[in-house]
């Protein structure tokens, strides 16, 4: 009689092993899995039917693997997405406007317009489908190493004893400043992206993309001497050439002490309070002919795997994780980073990210429309990849600057008839 009721409970348990939904979630690691795994900890608490196995694809693989699985069929369930590449993947993605009602009790338009506009238009196609929900918001910012500043006597904006921000050749001269008097073998530390390259382009009044989506670089006649400026940096040891050529972490160097500056954003907050031997604070990008910023961070969304019952549990998850005052709020107060709703308080616990949020929200009021606009498009989320590969090849020494630049011009002519033309 015992061996059968033993055999019962354990035939009775079986649904509920057996029974689990399983999701694959490809995150960017770091800070991303850290608040992943806090909000993933705190819904198992409410949906213990859903197992959700987090996937670690580093940064500069992640376009690529990405696009792989999809022409294969073997996409994960969900997927943490950058903001550029974002519109590159909308059509993959489930209509998230399904389960709103269903999953936050209001309308998808009241979930649409409770975020900051340069986020909505990210999140929801043309149609008026919602495709992602934010995962996190951030802009582009610099952060400095207090103790080197103090020590050359230069001072920082904006809270460093500056108020205004520094032009672009006050900057180059700060930077050379710095690295001297602290006797260290780089200034600035940069992670090798578009994104970068974009903004630095665009404060000194290139436009990699005009507003009618055309490629610049080769015909503006102040880019290729901007480019070659910006090559100029890794040649003088103003930049760390490992972090462009074989896309080295640019946080490694600046928490090394190897570099004074660190041209990153708010989504470096964690990773630099996590510190404790070195003080850094977030200070103003450099204005040239434009003082901007570029908004990015991770969008979130939910795949067309074609299997219903896990693009249902899927998009709910991705619904709750998304969400102000569900799982979004767990996942910011872990990693730190920014809410992409207005008007959405979040009390992190340490004063930097008042900071913080003061810089980047300047730097977001001062960035012209035309940013984001160009930014929010296919051609730009597919010409990426191209610029990292051509630029890191020239940084390298291994081709020329017009040879890169007819590269890029024909992989922008290749996207655009691929495309069917610009949009």
């Amino acid at each position: 009689m015992k061996r059968w009721w033993t055999f019962l409970v354990v035939l009775l348990a079986v649904p509920l092993v057996f029974g689990a939904i399983k999701l694959t979630l490809w995150c960017g690691g770091g800070t991303e899995r850290r608040g992943l795994e806090a909000a993933i900890a705190e819904y198992k608490k409410i949906r213990p039917d859903v197992e959700i196995e987090l996937i670690d694809v580093p940064y500069a693989q992640f376009d690529q693997k990405l696009r792989l699985a999809i022409l294969s069929g073997d996409m994960p369930d969900l997927a943490t997405i950058t903001y550029p590449y974002a519109p590159g993947y909308m059509k993959y993605m489930l209509d998230l406007s399904l389960y709103v009602k269903e999953v936050l009790g209001i309308t998808p338009q009241e979930f649409a317009d409770s975020m900051y506009d340069v986020v909505k238009m990210r999140v929801v196609d043309e149609k008026g489908a919602i495709r992602y929900v934010p995962l996190h918001f951030t802009m582009q910012c610099l952060w400095v190493n207090v103790d080197y500043f103090k020590k050359a006597g230069v001072p920082y904006p904006p809270f460093g004893g500056r108020t205004e921000p520094w032009t672009w050749e006050e900057f180059m001269d700060v930077l050379k400043k710095v690295k001297a008097a602290n006797n260290i073998p780089y200034a600035l530390s940069m992670q090798r992206t578009a994104e970068r390259l974009f903004a630095y382009l665009a404060i000194r009044g290139v436009k990699t993309l005009d507003e009618q989506l055309n490629f610049t670089l080769d015909r503006d006649p102040k880019a290729k001497q901007l480019l070659q400026d910006f090559v100029n940096m890794f040649k003088e040891n103003i930049m760390v050439p490992a972090e462009w050529i074989a896309a080295q972490d640019p946080n490694m160097a600046l928490i090394g002490g190897l570099t004074a500056v660190l041209w990153g954003g708010s989504w470096n907050t964690l990773d630099l309070l996590r510190v404790t031997d070195k003080k850094f604070a977030p200070a103003y990008l450099p204005k040239d002919v434009y003082w901007l910023s570029l908004e990015g961070g991770r969008l979130f969304g939910a795949f067309k795997t074609g299997n219903k019952t896990r693009e249902k549990a899927a998009a709910e998850f991705a619904l709750w994780v998304g969400w102000k005052g569900k799982g979004y709020d767990i996942y910011l107060k872990t990693t730190y980073h920014m809410s992409a709703y207005k008007n959405h308080k979040v009390d992190y616990g340490n004063p930097i990210m008042d900071q913080v949020q003061e810089v980047c929200g300047k730097l977001a009021e001062a960035t012209p429309k035309w940013v984001a606009d160009v930014r929010n498009s296919e051609i730009w989320s597919r010409l990426q990849t191209p610029i990292n590969n051509q630029m890191s090849a020239v940084v390298a020494g291994q081709m020329s600057l017009d040879e890169a630049l007819k590269n890029l011009r024909n992989e922008y002519e290749r996207i655009v008839k691929e495309l069917g033309g610009k949009r």
